[in-house]
Protein backbone atom coordinates (compact mmCIF):
# COMPACT_ATOMS: atom_id res chain seq x y z
CA UNK A 1 0.00 0.00 0.00
CA UNK A 2 2.47 2.67 0.97
CA UNK A 3 4.02 1.42 -2.52
CA UNK A 4 1.15 2.20 -4.28
CA UNK A 5 0.57 6.09 -2.76
CA UNK A 6 4.64 6.38 -3.29
CA UNK A 7 3.95 5.82 -7.12
CA UNK A 8 0.37 7.98 -7.49
CA UNK A 9 2.40 10.93 -5.59
CA UNK A 10 5.37 10.51 -8.38
CA UNK A 11 3.50 9.55 -11.43
CA UNK A 12 1.81 13.06 -10.66
CA UNK A 13 4.13 16.64 -10.37
CA UNK A 14 1.23 18.12 -8.37
CA UNK A 15 2.18 20.40 -4.94
CA UNK A 16 -1.15 18.77 -3.39
CA UNK A 17 -0.50 15.17 -4.09
CA UNK A 18 -0.02 14.22 -0.41
CA UNK A 19 -2.96 15.73 0.90
CA UNK A 20 -5.09 14.11 -2.03
CA UNK A 21 -3.15 10.86 -1.73
CA UNK A 22 -4.07 10.79 2.05
CA UNK A 23 -7.80 10.65 1.45
CA UNK A 24 -9.04 7.16 2.24
CA UNK A 25 -12.51 8.12 1.31
CA UNK A 26 -11.32 7.86 -2.03
CA UNK A 27 -10.36 5.57 -5.09
CA UNK A 28 -6.85 4.85 -6.13
CA UNK A 29 -8.23 5.67 -9.28
CA UNK A 30 -9.92 8.91 -8.41
CA UNK A 31 -6.90 9.99 -6.43
CA UNK A 32 -4.85 9.50 -9.99
CA UNK A 33 -7.51 11.15 -12.10
CA UNK A 34 -7.57 14.63 -9.58
CA UNK A 35 -3.89 14.55 -9.58
CA UNK A 36 -3.81 14.67 -13.11
CA UNK A 37 -6.57 17.01 -13.11
CA UNK A 38 -4.63 19.95 -10.99
CA UNK A 39 -0.99 19.30 -12.73
CA UNK A 40 -2.91 19.63 -16.22
CA UNK A 41 -4.30 23.21 -14.56
CA UNK A 42 -0.84 23.78 -13.14
CA UNK A 43 1.58 23.09 -16.64
CA UNK A 44 -1.22 23.60 -19.03
CA UNK A 45 -3.60 26.29 -17.73
CA UNK A 46 -0.28 27.68 -15.76
CA UNK A 47 -3.14 28.20 -12.47
CA UNK A 48 -1.44 30.02 -9.60
CA UNK A 49 -0.58 27.28 -6.17
CA UNK A 50 -3.26 29.91 -4.78
CA UNK A 51 -5.63 28.94 -7.23
CA UNK A 52 -4.75 25.15 -7.03
CA UNK A 53 -5.52 25.35 -3.62
CA UNK A 54 -8.75 26.97 -3.67
CA UNK A 55 -9.61 24.23 -6.66
CA UNK A 56 -8.31 21.28 -4.68
CA UNK A 57 -10.45 22.61 -1.37
CA UNK A 58 -13.99 22.75 -3.81
CA UNK A 59 -14.17 19.47 -4.98
CA UNK A 60 -12.31 17.85 -1.85
CA UNK A 61 -15.90 19.61 -0.29
CA UNK A 62 -17.60 18.11 -3.05
CA UNK A 63 -16.12 14.63 -2.42
CA UNK A 64 -16.47 14.67 0.78
CA UNK A 65 -20.31 15.57 0.87
CA UNK A 66 -20.74 12.53 -1.66
CA UNK A 67 -19.02 10.03 1.11
CA UNK A 68 -21.68 10.96 3.67
CA UNK A 69 -24.05 11.60 1.06
CA UNK A 70 -23.96 8.02 -0.27
CA UNK A 71 -22.21 6.42 2.82
CA UNK A 72 -19.60 4.98 0.85
CA UNK A 73 -15.93 4.78 -0.37
CA UNK A 74 -16.26 7.42 -3.50
CA UNK A 75 -15.39 5.42 -7.24
CA UNK A 76 -15.34 7.16 -10.85
CA UNK A 77 -18.26 5.07 -10.97
CA UNK A 78 -19.97 7.16 -8.64
CA UNK A 79 -19.29 9.97 -10.37
CA UNK A 80 -20.46 8.33 -13.40
CA UNK A 81 -23.80 7.38 -11.97
CA UNK A 82 -24.48 11.40 -10.38
CA UNK A 83 -28.22 13.09 -10.99
CA UNK A 84 -29.36 17.00 -11.12
CA UNK A 85 -30.87 15.84 -7.19
CA UNK A 86 -27.46 14.94 -6.04
CA UNK A 87 -25.63 18.70 -7.11
CA UNK A 88 -28.46 20.10 -5.44
CA UNK A 89 -28.19 18.55 -2.11
CA UNK A 90 -24.62 19.42 -1.85
CA UNK A 91 -24.84 23.07 -2.43
CA UNK A 92 -27.93 22.87 -0.49
CA UNK A 93 -25.57 21.59 2.57
CA UNK A 94 -23.23 24.10 1.65
CA UNK A 95 -25.78 26.60 2.93
CA UNK A 96 -26.76 25.46 5.43
CA UNK A 97 -23.08 25.54 6.55
CA UNK A 98 -23.07 28.99 6.11
CA UNK A 99 -21.36 29.23 2.37
CA UNK A 100 -22.61 32.33 0.34
CA UNK A 101 -24.03 31.98 -2.73
CA UNK A 102 -20.77 33.63 -4.55
CA UNK A 103 -18.77 31.05 -2.40
CA UNK A 104 -21.00 28.09 -4.33
CA UNK A 105 -20.52 29.58 -7.68
CA UNK A 106 -17.34 28.99 -7.30
CA UNK A 107 -17.01 25.65 -5.87
CA UNK A 108 -19.55 24.44 -8.81
CA UNK A 109 -17.05 26.19 -11.74
CA UNK A 110 -14.39 24.01 -9.45
CA UNK A 111 -16.63 20.73 -9.92
CA UNK A 112 -17.75 21.63 -13.67
CA UNK A 113 -13.73 21.69 -14.85
CA UNK A 114 -12.66 18.50 -13.15
CA UNK A 115 -16.07 16.65 -14.42
CA UNK A 116 -14.62 18.60 -18.16
CA UNK A 117 -11.60 16.78 -17.38
CA UNK A 118 -13.17 13.66 -17.33
CA UNK A 119 -15.07 14.41 -20.21
CA UNK A 120 -11.99 14.92 -22.38
CA UNK A 121 -11.04 11.29 -21.53
CA UNK A 122 -14.43 10.09 -22.07
CA UNK A 123 -14.93 9.01 -18.82
CA UNK A 124 -18.23 10.71 -18.47
CA UNK A 125 -20.60 12.77 -19.75
CA UNK A 126 -21.18 16.68 -18.85
CA UNK A 127 -25.21 16.32 -19.22
CA UNK A 128 -26.23 16.29 -15.66
CA UNK A 129 -23.41 18.98 -14.51
CA UNK A 130 -24.64 21.70 -17.12
CA UNK A 131 -28.64 21.00 -16.23
CA UNK A 132 -27.46 22.40 -12.76
CA UNK A 133 -28.05 26.43 -12.53
CA UNK A 134 -25.52 28.37 -11.18
CA UNK A 135 -26.51 30.17 -7.62
CA UNK A 136 -27.57 33.49 -8.38
CA UNK A 137 -25.63 36.15 -6.96
CA UNK A 138 -26.88 40.00 -6.02
CA UNK A 139 -25.46 42.78 -7.74
CA UNK A 140 -22.27 43.24 -6.12
CA UNK A 141 -21.41 46.90 -7.65
CA UNK A 142 -17.31 47.97 -7.13
CA UNK A 143 -17.31 50.69 -4.56
CA UNK A 144 -14.78 53.27 -5.52
CA UNK A 145 -13.62 56.24 -3.39
CA UNK A 146 -14.45 59.48 -4.08
CA UNK A 147 -11.36 62.11 -6.02
CA UNK A 148 -11.34 64.62 -3.24
CA UNK A 149 -11.07 61.81 -0.44
CA UNK A 150 -8.29 60.03 -2.47
CA UNK A 151 -6.40 63.21 -2.97
CA UNK A 152 -6.48 64.17 0.54
CA UNK A 153 -5.42 60.92 1.75
CA UNK A 154 -2.63 60.65 -0.47
CA UNK A 155 -1.46 64.03 0.08
CA UNK A 156 -1.61 63.61 3.76
CA UNK A 157 1.84 64.42 5.67
CA UNK A 158 1.93 61.42 7.98
CA UNK A 159 -0.55 58.46 8.42
CA UNK A 160 0.66 57.49 11.34
CA UNK A 161 2.45 59.79 14.25
CA UNK A 162 5.13 56.98 15.24
CA UNK A 163 6.00 55.65 12.08
CA UNK A 164 9.43 56.77 10.92
CA UNK A 165 9.55 59.30 7.96
CA UNK A 166 10.48 56.56 5.45
CA UNK A 167 7.25 54.71 6.62
CA UNK A 168 4.97 57.12 5.90
CA UNK A 169 7.10 57.78 2.50
CA UNK A 170 6.71 54.00 1.74
CA UNK A 171 2.86 54.13 2.75
CA UNK A 172 2.44 57.32 0.45
CA UNK A 173 4.36 55.79 -2.50
CA UNK A 174 2.16 52.90 -2.48
CA UNK A 175 -1.24 54.15 -1.95
CA UNK A 176 -0.15 56.52 -4.95
CA UNK A 177 1.05 53.75 -7.13
CA UNK A 178 -2.60 51.65 -6.59
CA UNK A 179 -4.91 54.82 -7.63
CA UNK A 180 -2.09 56.08 -10.18
CA UNK A 181 -2.17 52.59 -11.91
CA UNK A 182 -4.89 50.52 -10.92
CA UNK A 183 -2.82 47.48 -9.93
CA UNK A 184 -4.05 44.90 -7.72
CA UNK A 185 -2.36 45.07 -4.62
CA UNK A 186 -0.39 41.48 -4.60
CA UNK A 187 0.88 42.96 -8.31
CA UNK A 188 2.08 45.79 -6.48
CA UNK A 189 3.26 44.34 -3.29
CA UNK A 190 5.30 41.87 -5.85
CA UNK A 191 7.61 44.23 -7.93
CA UNK A 192 10.77 44.84 -7.30
CA UNK A 193 13.00 47.66 -6.54
CA UNK A 194 14.67 47.06 -10.17
CA UNK A 195 11.71 47.13 -11.71
CA UNK A 196 10.43 50.71 -10.88
CA UNK A 197 11.16 53.21 -14.28
CA UNK A 198 8.78 55.06 -16.74
CA UNK A 199 7.29 52.08 -17.45
CA UNK A 200 6.99 48.56 -15.54
CA UNK A 201 5.85 44.94 -16.98
CA UNK A 202 3.80 43.10 -14.63
CA UNK A 203 2.35 39.93 -15.01
CA UNK A 204 -1.53 39.49 -13.67
CA UNK A 205 -3.75 37.35 -13.02
CA UNK A 206 -3.88 34.31 -15.56
CA UNK A 207 -0.46 35.05 -16.32
CA UNK A 208 -1.27 37.59 -18.22
CA UNK A 209 1.54 40.44 -18.87
CA UNK A 210 0.70 44.08 -19.38
CA UNK A 211 2.61 47.08 -19.48
CA UNK A 212 1.90 49.88 -16.61
CA UNK A 213 3.20 53.38 -17.43
CA UNK A 214 3.73 55.37 -13.90
CA UNK A 215 2.67 59.45 -14.04
CA UNK A 216 5.13 61.33 -12.64
CA UNK A 217 3.91 61.77 -9.79
CA UNK A 218 4.10 58.24 -8.66
CA UNK A 219 7.41 57.87 -9.92
CA UNK A 220 8.48 60.65 -7.68
CA UNK A 221 6.89 59.61 -5.01
CA UNK A 222 8.71 55.72 -5.44
CA UNK A 223 12.24 57.07 -5.87
CA UNK A 224 11.71 59.33 -2.37
CA UNK A 225 10.95 56.20 -0.69
CA UNK A 226 13.33 54.32 -2.64
CA UNK A 227 16.03 56.65 -0.89
CA UNK A 228 14.73 57.27 2.30
CA UNK A 229 14.08 53.21 3.29
CA UNK A 230 17.41 52.05 5.60
CA UNK A 231 16.95 48.61 4.48
CA UNK A 232 19.07 47.37 1.28
CA UNK A 233 16.50 46.23 -1.01
CA UNK A 234 17.93 47.32 -4.16
CA UNK A 235 17.99 43.73 -5.33
CA UNK A 236 15.00 42.74 -3.30
CA UNK A 237 11.36 43.33 -3.27
CA UNK A 238 10.23 47.57 -3.61
CA UNK A 239 8.02 47.28 -0.43
CA UNK A 240 9.51 46.14 2.73
CA UNK A 241 8.45 46.01 6.37
CA UNK A 242 10.58 47.82 9.32
CA UNK A 243 12.79 44.11 9.61
CA UNK A 244 13.26 44.47 5.73
CA UNK A 245 10.74 41.72 4.64
CA UNK A 246 8.61 41.83 1.96
CA UNK A 247 4.85 43.63 2.67
CA UNK A 248 2.10 40.93 2.24
CA UNK A 249 -1.61 42.27 1.56
CA UNK A 250 -2.60 41.42 4.99
CA UNK A 251 -0.41 43.95 6.23
CA UNK A 252 -1.76 46.88 4.32
CA UNK A 253 -5.35 46.25 4.72
CA UNK A 254 -4.97 46.02 8.30
CA UNK A 255 -3.04 49.23 8.63
CA UNK A 256 -5.71 50.88 6.23
CA UNK A 257 -8.58 49.56 8.60
CA UNK A 258 -6.87 51.16 11.13
CA UNK A 259 -6.88 54.40 9.43
CA UNK A 260 -10.42 54.49 8.37
CA UNK A 261 -11.47 54.88 12.13
CA UNK A 262 -8.11 57.32 12.47
CA UNK A 263 -9.90 59.73 9.82
CA UNK A 264 -12.78 59.19 9.24
CA UNK A 265 -12.31 57.10 5.63
CA UNK A 266 -15.89 55.34 4.06
CA UNK A 267 -16.01 51.37 5.35
CA UNK A 268 -15.25 50.19 1.95
CA UNK A 269 -11.89 51.59 1.61
CA UNK A 270 -9.69 49.22 1.39
CA UNK A 271 -6.43 48.47 -0.94
CA UNK A 272 -8.71 46.94 -3.45
CA UNK A 273 -10.89 50.21 -3.62
CA UNK A 274 -7.71 51.88 -4.95
CA UNK A 275 -8.11 50.08 -8.48
CA UNK A 276 -11.62 50.31 -8.26
CA UNK A 277 -11.69 53.95 -8.05
CA UNK A 278 -8.86 54.34 -10.47
CA UNK A 279 -11.34 52.47 -12.99
CA UNK A 280 -13.99 54.35 -11.80
CA UNK A 281 -12.47 58.04 -12.51
CA UNK A 282 -10.74 57.26 -15.85
CA UNK A 283 -13.79 56.17 -16.92
CA UNK A 284 -16.00 59.02 -15.96
CA UNK A 285 -13.41 61.56 -17.56
CA UNK A 286 -13.79 60.07 -20.72
CA UNK A 287 -11.62 57.16 -20.79
CA UNK A 288 -12.29 54.02 -23.32
CA UNK A 289 -13.53 51.10 -22.06
CA UNK A 290 -10.85 49.06 -24.22
CA UNK A 291 -8.44 51.24 -22.80
CA UNK A 292 -9.45 50.91 -19.17
CA UNK A 293 -9.56 47.49 -20.03
CA UNK A 294 -5.92 46.84 -20.99
CA UNK A 295 -4.55 48.96 -17.73
CA UNK A 296 -6.45 46.40 -15.39
CA UNK A 297 -5.09 43.62 -17.13
CA UNK A 298 -8.72 42.59 -17.54
CA UNK A 299 -9.14 39.02 -19.92
CA UNK A 300 -12.96 39.99 -21.19
CA UNK A 301 -14.64 43.27 -21.26
CA UNK A 302 -17.44 42.23 -19.41
CA UNK A 303 -15.32 42.15 -16.31
CA UNK A 304 -14.82 45.84 -17.00
CA UNK A 305 -18.08 46.71 -17.99
CA UNK A 306 -18.98 46.89 -14.31
CA UNK A 307 -17.33 50.34 -13.97
CA UNK A 308 -19.68 51.30 -16.56
CA UNK A 309 -22.32 50.56 -13.96
CA UNK A 310 -20.67 52.22 -11.41
CA UNK A 311 -20.63 55.28 -13.22
CA UNK A 312 -24.46 55.02 -14.34
CA UNK A 313 -25.12 54.78 -10.59
CA UNK A 314 -23.31 57.88 -9.81
CA UNK A 315 -25.36 59.83 -12.54
CA UNK A 316 -28.46 58.69 -11.17
CA UNK A 317 -27.81 59.99 -7.69
CA UNK A 318 -26.57 63.23 -9.12
CA UNK A 319 -30.14 63.67 -10.92
CA UNK A 320 -31.79 62.53 -7.95
CA UNK A 321 -30.47 65.20 -5.86
CA UNK A 322 -30.36 68.15 -8.56
CA UNK A 323 -33.90 67.25 -9.88
CA UNK A 324 -36.13 70.28 -8.57
CA UNK A 325 -38.92 68.01 -8.20
CA UNK A 326 -36.50 65.65 -5.77
CA UNK A 327 -35.14 68.94 -3.53
CA UNK A 328 -37.11 69.11 -0.81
Amino acid sequence: MIAQKQNLSNEINCPLAEKIIAEEFLSDELKNLLLEWLNELRVQRRYSVHTLVAYESDIKNFLQFLNVHFGEKILLQTLQQLKISDFRAWLSARISDGMSPRSNVRSLSSARSFFNFLAKKNLLNLKVIHAVKRPKLPDLLPKPLEENVIRKFINLDTFFADDPAWVTDRDRALFTLLYCTGMRINEALSLKTSDVAREIKITGKGKKDRVIILLPLALERLEKYIFSCPHDIANGHLFVGVMGKKLHASYVDNRLQKLRMMYNLPDHASAHAFRHSFATHLLQRGADLRSVQELLGHESLSSTQIYTDVDDYNILKIYQKSHPLEIK
